[in-house]
């Protein structure tokens, strides 16, 4: 109830969108490692860590279009930030909306 409370304050609501799959990996230091030079060289975007037994997941990024998706992908593999392929999927993100005024 927490969570929801704090997304309703926030305006978040969740829509259909990408993300990228950065890393699966059953090595946790490698995983917090590249987990913390993300949100060091990209602090606009969402890091999320899933641990999907026997793996841990770290994808990033609220993308509602592919293209952009597409456009930070590129850029990861440029300065080669991970240890492998990167893969654009599918999911529920967060989809932040500007707070409308009130029109009375």
């Amino acid at each position: 109830m927490l969570a929801y409370n704090i997304a309703l304050s926030k305006n978040i609501r969740s829509g259909k969108g990408y993300r990228l799959m950065l890393l699966t990996t059953n090595d946790r230091n490698l995983a917090m490692q590249l987990r913390s030079k993300l949100l060091q060289q990209f602090p606009e975007h969402k890091v999320y860590m899933i641990y999907q037994y026997p793996f841990i997941k770290l994808k990033m990024g609220n993308f509602s279009e592919r293209e952009e998706a597409e456009r930070v992908k590129k850029q990861l593999l440029r300065i080669k930030m991970t240890p492998g392929n990167i893969y654009i999927v599918p999911e529920n993100i967060e989809v932040k909306f500007a707070k409308e005024e009130d029109q009375d």
